[in-house]
């Protein structure tokens, strides 16, 4: 299964002591219940669903990495495409 986030494949990488740690943690320093921490951590790569970017860099932070580096995807540019405001 192809993941949009990394966030669930760092936590695997801990103990498991640790693991249910940061899953207890984590959702508590983001201010958000566990079932929403849950859903950033299976967002699908197809999925037009995105981690708020201050929730993201709170968890890179925590994971000692970059916010970049917990994305299993690249943007690309869209030269194509101007957006007129008026």
């Amino acid at each position: 299964m192809n993941f949009k986030y990394r966030i669930k494949e760092r936590m695997l990488q801990l103990p498991m002591i640790d693991y249910e740690k940061v899953r207890k943690e984590l959702p508590k320093l983001l201010g958000k219940t566990l079932r929403t921490f849950d859903r950033y951590c299976s967002i699908k790569l197809n999925e037009f669903t995105d981690v708020p970017t201050q929730d993201l860099d709170i968890i890179a932070s925590y994971f000692n990495c970059t916010a970049n580096e917990l994305k299993n995807y690249v943007i690309t540019k869209m030269g194509a495409i101007k957006h007129k405001v008026t």
